[in-house]
């Protein structure tokens, strides 16, 4: 039943008590106390505005990759930005421009270029997720990340109101995007910038991409990296060196083709974070480095795991 004291919002759908688990890659997750699947900029800008004229705090989900949520019940309202898809082109000499909503998927945007001929974001290939969650991270590969290609971003600020930032004022860092570092803001919609090149010079640059990730996982549930790689270093390299490859808790498995992936084999988001944990400890204990986790932690965990050796 629709809860009264929440508005229609002209349409835009409103869910209670909803399972994430299938809504993200992992396939774990609690419930959801409240989501609000808006399809458009205005009915986004109506779910920011009622939660925060309800004084409560939102969490975003696009795509559900790069993402662990805890077992227990989602208590704060989830923005679900999955129906927010659509791409539109503008043209200005060689460059063009894709005004992309925030839930559309990156692979349609990257396919959508290849197939024009246009380059700059080649090193997206194989990067699963919306739009939104590529620049909140600044998905990338070793052939560069893809703010460099963000010609602007239009947010909307805890109050619905709207901002333009323009990419180059936007500092963007190894998987990091200064727009979201403290600040609960959501991204509406991103344009990208390419410029024209030949179809067969951009798909030779995305499967070279692609060739740089032959060795991640892509039959077995996982999230990508579990963890950033620290400076001048592979976080996939020392935890195949400490050990990590093909340990597991409960249902949860370290990938053996790629140390940095965790598999869910019918586990708990606490069988997963327990074996994260794990192998950050056995990388610190080995080399004395600390590795910082790419995925985002979220939902409601009352204890860390202990984990031991």
């Amino acid at each position: 039943m629709r809860n009264p004291t929440v508005p229609d919002f002209s349409g835009s759908y409103v869910r209670y008590n909803t399972p994430l688990a299938p809504l993200v890659t992992w396939g774990v997750g609690g419930a959801a106390r409240m989501m609000f699947v808006p399809r458009t900029e205005d009915e986004l800008a109506g779910a920011v505005s009622w939660i925060h004229s309800n004084g409560e705090d939102f969490f975003v989900l696009g795509g559900g990759s790069n993402v662990l949520i805890s077992d227990a019940a989602f208590e704060i309202p989830v923005i679900n930005t999955v129906k927010m898809s659509a791409i539109t082109v503008r043209r200005s000499g060689d460059t063009a421009y894709m005004d992309c909503l925030a839930g559309t998927p990156m692979k349609e945007v990257l396919a959508l270029s290849l197939k024009n001929g246009w380059s700059g974001l080649e090193c997206a290939a194989g990067i699963p997720g919306t739009v939104g969650g590529a620049i909140a991270g600044n998905a990338g590969s070793k052939a560069g990340s893809v703010g460099a290609s963000v010609e602007s971003v239009v947010t909307l600020e805890p109050d619905g109101s709207r901002t333009v930032w323009s990419g180059s004022e936007i500092n963007w860092g190894y998987r990091s995007c200064s727009l979201f570092e403290g600040e609960k803001r959501i991204a509406q919609s991103v344009t990208f910038r390419t410029t024209s090149s030949s179809k067969d010079e951009a798909a030779r640059l995305a499967a070279e991409t692609m060739r740089g990730r032959k060795f991640q996982p892509v039959s077995s549930r996982t999230a990508g990296c579990v963890f950033k790689n620290p400076p001048g270093n592979s976080a996939g390299k020392l935890l195949d060196m400490s050990g990590c490859k093909g340990i597991s808790v409960g249902g949860a498995r370290v990938s053996e083709s790629h140390a940095n992936f965790i598999e869910n084999h019918c586990g708990s988001a606490r069988d997963i974070l327990s074996l994260a944990l794990l192998c950050r400890k056995k990388v610190l204990m080995k080399f004395g480095t600390h590795l910082d986790f790419e995925v985002k932690i979220a939902g409601i965990w009352e204890a860390w795991p202990d984990v031991g050796e």
